[in-house]
Formats: C-alpha cells, sequence, structure tokens
C-alpha cells in the first residue's frame, strides 16, 4: 500500500510539539486530497484525545460523499476509517465496540428509495468502508450526538 506509506510519512512529518499534529489541514489537504469539508471533534476511544471527523464536500456522487476518519498519533494521524456514499447527519452514538464509541451515518440517493442511518462499528482495527452493506448495521431509532448537521435549506 504505497499510498499508506505516503500518508505515514507526511503524517510523521507534520507532527509537532509533544506528539500533537500540528496542521490537520495540511494533512486533509496533502494525504486525504480533500479540497472542501465539513469537520468535526469527538474522543471516540476515551484516550482525551479527539478524533477529526472530515466530511468530503468535493467530487461526491448521488449516493453521498466520502467520510474519513482521522486518529490523533504520537507522530500525525492514522486513517480508522474512509467512507464512502455517506449523507448527512453524523451521530457520535451511546454505544461502542472494541473500546471505541459507534458512530451513525446516513444513507440515502444513489438508489435508494428511503433515506436511513446505518451504525458503524469498530472492529479493533478500523470502522467499515462501505455503510450500505454489513457489517454496518441499519438503525431503527437513531439517536445520538449530531458531529456534522445536514445543511438548512434557505427560503
Amino acid at each position: 500500500m504505497p499510498a499508506l506509506a505516503l500518508a505515514l510519512a507526511l503524517a510523521s512529518a507534520a507532527a509537532g510539539a509533544k506528539g500533537a499534529p500540528r496542521d490537520v489541514d495540511a494533512f486533509i489537504r496533502n494525504v486525504l486530497h480533500v479540497a472542501a469539508s465539513r469537520r468535526a471533534a469527538a474522543d471516540l476511544n476515551g484516550d482525551g484525545r479527539p478524533e477529526i471527523f472530515v466530511y468530503a464536500t468535493s467530487d461526491c456522487g448521488s449516493g453521498g460523499c466520502d467520510l474519513t476518519i482521522l486518529s490523533p498519533r504520537a507522530r500525525g494521524y492514522r486513517v480508522v476509517m474512509r467512507s464512502s456514499v455517506t449523507q448527512l447527519p453524523v451521530r457520535l452514538l451511546a454505544t461502542s465496540s472494541h473500546g471505541w464509541r459507534d458512530v451513525g451515518v446516513t444513507i440515502g440517493g444513489g438508489g435508494i428509495r428511503q433515506a436511513y442511518m446505518a451504525r458503524l462499528r469498530f472492529d479493533g482495527r478500523r470502522y467499515p468502508e462501505n455503510p450500505t452493506v454489513p457489517p454496518a448495521q441499519p438503525m431503527k431509532h437513531p439517536s445520538g450526538r449530531v458531529l456534522i448537521a445536514a445543511p438548512t435549506l434557505r427560503r
């Protein structure tokens, strides 16, 4: 995986004092190649350092956009999720898997007639890449704190 090696190298170069990543903007631009995004932060694994949610708003398809979750490391970031076809809102759920909070993403468009929220669970290494198929699970009664809200329509 040469792209992963490049990501780790650039992430290491971006590390700042005390091992805290200095420039998430540079990482998003240079490693993820995301030109425009909406972001949120939430501590998913209880280590006191929030993970960064990056919802790409450029180059989206009818099914939605990519959602990436970056976990801070001593030397940059580790990508723990890069999920396609994601719609807003994105929620932080009360449930956990393997010590990491579950994430709820909205699925719709791209041929899906009725939008729904899917639960994405951490498998010990990362979150699922595609929220429309297992191991992602549709939720009947989605709840949880909204991290990135759907845009409101202006009249």
